[in-house]
């Protein structure tokens, strides 16, 4: 018998049952890991695209009141404003219907977002001539989330009534995906596990637009800027609450992701193959002992 056919041969146990078989796993995993692979490089590209737009949105200039209003009457412009620096100027702070976003973060440390329904001076055309915005004041520690108001509330309050004007970061309203806790969809919640502004604006008496701005800086009626967070004076030791850092614009695990989900499918190949090349050796071997 010519090498051709002792080689044909001694792979006729890849055509049985039992290792087609084992084929069709071996390819229906290599499938896996390569669609896995080009979906994770899918969302590294993804992320580098939200990561370069929210870079140029943060840069670009504030946008005054009426702008902002504009913007946010028309549902097909309000994702556009995402990330984009607004000014506002304070008629109000709702403090009796502050809400808490719980479980939240910062440096490590658990805690909750503090949100603020804000009465702002602006026009929103089709809507009430004062309209409310959601803003998110910024972090407070796990024990103070823990009691109704705070330690730092009434020098929180203090600090932030005082502001004429603040300036804040525009975000989406946050919405629950397939998993993740539920909120009750009625009634008044102390607390929401996301900052839902639909659900807020359930339970405030201003009519709040459909995104939130977290602050970041706050300026009192003559201009005079007025110091938030860590950089507060003095409060006598009460807990106060810390404006949030930008979103972080890391590319991500996705990468690494990709490149794993790749190198499985190359083990996969790889190892394979020397699976039944070794089963091939076997059989020569055991059909050249018989002869």
């Amino acid at each position: 018998m010519t090498r051709e056919g002792r080689m044909r041969d001694s792979y006729r146990f890849a055509r049985t049952p039992h290792w087609l078989a084992g084929h069709a796993l071996a390819g229906a995993l290599l499938i896996v890991f390569v669609i896995a692979g080009f979906w994770q490089l899918d969302r590294h590209n993804e992320q580098r695209d939200r990561n370069a737009l929210a870079t140029e949105r943060q840069s670009a200039r504030a946008l005054d009141a009426d702008r902002f209003f504009e913007a946010v009457a028309d549902t097909e412009t309000v994702a556009l404003l995402e990330y984009r620096t607004v000014r506002l100027d304070v008629l109000s702070i709702d403090w009796p219907e502050a809400i808490q976003i719980r479980n939240r973060s910062l440096n490590g440390l658990a805690g909750c977002h503090l949100a603020l329904p804000v009465e702002a001076s602006g026009n929103l055309n089709g809507g009430p001539e004062r309209p409310g915005v959601l803003v998110v004041a910024g972090w407070l520690p796990q024990s103070a989330c823990d009691i109704a108001k705070p330690p730092g509330w009434a020098h929180n309050a203090a600090a932030v009534d005082a502001a004429g004007s603040i300036e804040g970061r525009i975000r989406l309203s946050q919405e629950r995906g397939l998993l993740g806790p539920s909120d009750p969809p009625q009634g008044r919640l102390a607390s929401l596990a996301r900052t839902d502004v639909e659900r807020i604006d359930q339970q405030t008496t201003l009519d709040l637009v459909p995104i939130y701005v977290e602050l970041t800086s706050a300026a009192g009626g003559d201009g005079t800027h007025i110091a938030l967070g860590d950089n507060a004076p003095d409060a006598g030791g009460a807990v106060l609450v810390t404006p949030l850092p930008p979103p972080a614009l890391d590319a991500g695990p996705h990468l690494g992701y990709t490149l794993q989900w790749f190198s499985f499918a190359i083990v996969a190949i790889v190892g394979y193959t020397l699976v039944l090349r070794h089963q091939a050796r076997k059989g020569e071997s055991e059909e050249i002992a018989d002869d």
